[in-house]
């Protein structure tokens, strides 16, 4: 497999994890009236954002339906 499909895995994921971890945070001072805001644990989940991490992902996956294809 080609190391361009792996590395669009890893980039998918991390970003996911990222996005998760904000919006954690972002509960958490909400939670504890730090800052005022929606308690809302999964809200970057939620939103637009989400789009660019499934789109690495997607192109992982189109590497391994195409190599699978070659074969």
């Amino acid at each position: 497999m080609k190391i361009k499909y792996l590395v669009s895995l890893a980039i998918g994921l991390i970003m996911v994890f990222v996005l998760q971890t904000i919006s954690y945070l972002n509960w958490l001072l909400v939670d504890q009236d730090v800052i005022n805001g929606i308690r809302d644990q999964y809200l970057f989940l939620k939103t637009p954002l989400m789009i660019i991490p499934v789109l690495f992902i997607s192109y992982f996956i189109y590497g391994l339906r195409s190599k699978k294809t070659k074969d």
